[in-house]
């Protein structure tokens, strides 16, 4: 016997509601009940014999089809059967209505056709990420990395409009995120990049069915002020899990903050360093050394872009090789080029001009040459500029090596044998 395709009442409601383009505020207002009592039975929680009735006549099917889909037989449900055979044969045809009715086969053929790169590791399709995502398969992937517009009247095509009202685009976000949640393996990552006013609701939505793990705020370069507010310096960087742990959690290390003139540190770390771990300082939750991408010898794309190295640090912290990534709004095609380089099977969607992701795959020799240094200028106590610096200076400004464990710091030999001489 095949096993069912779903586990619960819930997920065939949760389908249902999807393929029907349906929000799940909308359809707890069809059936009279609260959103979060709806996203509870759509996360597993048993549907009362009223709110299945209320769910089924919003989705428009009868209960006895949801039951069916789901595997749920109880004894009143076979009494009913067998006291009333033309209730049975309506319950059957709704259900293969919902299991594999014609739509389901075109929705397939459609997605097919909206694939535009299918080569090694990598899977890209051209589309509205609404329509695509529900149409992968539910809980395979490690890690989902999400960077939608902000609704900053940005001109993103006659596709999309980014300008709508907050109550509008709220739902949108809600829209796409619920159908990520589903998507995400138990212990799985979810990352969300926006404006902190838009991921402060976004927060409160995702508290729902994920765990919170962390607001990461990165730091905004050359931002601009805004009259009467407080002058905006960060981007919000949201991590959600899917369950109670992570599968993967590895941080980087991060050298030693040192002025970028002689290479001395900017805190004396209360007097511990001796102490401090030869391979660096931990991560917080601070970002301030992300750049923007502004070098045209770096730039996919007219419209903004993100750093390669935002990217890489969130795929290199919460995946390892091998593992599943998916970016739904594939833009310059950052994420993609990370996971080809750092060997990620990988998944995108993206409704705009594919070209510049495609064009950008063929040749990630720029990313790689990225990548290479990133991977450098981690997991170290100093960075090899530091050192050189600190070296040239330290009799200038009193910078004693020996204050520090590089016994196991990685370092250029270069510099091992400038250390080597002061002994």
């Amino acid at each position: 016997m095949t096993e069912l395709p779903f586990r619960s009442p819930g997920d065939v409601i949760a389908r249902l509601r999807r393929k029907s383009g349906m929000s799940d505020n909308e359809l707890a207002k069809e059936a009279g009940m609260r959103v979060g009592t709806l996203r509870d039975i759509e996360s597993g929680t048993p549907p009362t014999e009223s709110q299945l009735n209320d769910l089924a006549n919003g989705l428009e099917t009868s209960p006895d089809a949801i039951r069916l889909v789901a595997g749920d037989f109880p004894k009143e449900f076979q009494d009913s059967l067998i006291e009333n055979p033309d209730a049975a044969l309506t319950a059957l045809e709704d259900a293969v209505d919902v299991e594999t009715g014609e739509s389901n086969t075109e929705d397939i053929e459609n997605i097919e056709e909206k694939i535009v790169y299918d080569e090694g590791d990598g899977l890209l399709f051209k589309g509205d990420c609404r329509d695509v995502m529900p149409e992968l398969e539910e809980e395979s992937f490690d890690l989902i990395f999400a960077d939608p517009p902000f609704n900053l009247d940005k001109d993103y095509g006659e596709e999309y409009d980014d300008d709508v009202p907050e109550d509008a685009y709220l739902e949108w976000c809600h829209n796409w995120l619920d159908q990520a949640t589903n998507l995400l393996k138990p212990g799985g990552a979810l990352f969300v990049y926006n404006l902190p006013n838009w991921n402060i609701h976004l927060a409160s939505h995702l508290s729902q069915k994920l765990k919170f793990r962390n607001w990461i705020a990165v730091d905004i370069a050359f931002g601009l002020p805004i009259p009467n507010r407080l002058y905006p310096s960060h981007y919000s960087l949201l991590y959600f899990i899917k369950g109670s742990d992570p599968n993967t959690f590895d941080p980087p290390r991060m050298p030693i903050d040192t002025c970028r003139h002689c290479g001395g540190e900017q805190s004396d770390y209360g007097g511990y360093k001796s102490e401090l771990n030869p391979h660096g300082m931990s991560l917080t939750d601070v970002w301030d050394d992300i750049p923007p991408v502004r070098h045209s010898k770096y730039m996919n794309r007219d419209a903004n872009q993100l750093s390669i190295k935002l990217v890489h640090r969130v795929i290199d912290m919460v995946t390892e090789e091998g593992d599943r990534v998916l970016d739904p709004f594939g833009g310059a095609g950052t994420t993609y080029a990370a996971c080809e380089i750092m060997n990620r099977e990988w998944t995108g969607i993206e409704l705009h001009d594919c070209s510049p992701i495609l064009n950008r795959l063929d040749d990630l020799e720029a990313d790689r040459e990225q990548i290479d240094e990133i991977e450098r200028t981690q997991n170290i106590l100093f960075t090899e500029d530091a050192l050189n610096l600190r070296l040239q200076y330290k009799d200038e400004f009193g910078l004693n090596m020996e204050d520090y464990d590089l016994s196991e710091s990685p370092m250029p030999s270069t510099v091992q044998q400038r250390l080597d001489s002061l002994d």
